[in-house]
């Protein structure tokens, strides 16, 4: 994947009613890869739904430790998986495309940044 093609997703404006980070994953795997994700209905929104998003997440992927660009990230918040985002190879190491309230939009971290942020790595999942 080329930088170019990723950073058009940096920026786009997080809102917990609206846009969530599942709702930005959804939306780059449309937009960039084709796929159709499909969210199920009622599922925890913001905050208070970020403790079940991780566990909401895993049944859509097959946790792999050779992650290829696409594949799903879990990652824990406040000590639960409940945070996602997209997995990305770039300038020679991995980073993660992902929408968070803090930030108030979409960022890309390298992997190795995410625990200093706030977020360390539960799991890689390729899609199923």
């Amino acid at each position: 994947m080329r930088l170019a093609d990723v950073e058009r997703f940096i920026g786009v404006p997080y809102c917990e009613h609206t846009q969530d980070c599942a709702d930005f994953v959804v939306l780059v795997q449309r937009e960039l890869f084709g796929r159709h994700v499909e969210l199920p209905n009622g599922r925890p929104r913001g905050v208070r739904g970020q403790v079940t998003l991780g566990e909401l997440s895993k049944p859509y992927g097959a946790r792999t430790d050779a992650p290829n660009d696409g594949d799903l990230v879990v990652m824990f918040e406040r000590g639960r998986p409940a945070h996602v985002g997209v997995y990305f190879w770039l300038a020679h190491e991995g980073h993660v495309l992902h929408s968070n309230e803090r930030d108030g939009c979409s960022v890309l971290h390298r992997v190795r940044d995410l625990p200093a942020f706030g977020a360390p790595i539960e799991g890689f999942y390729t899609w199923v």
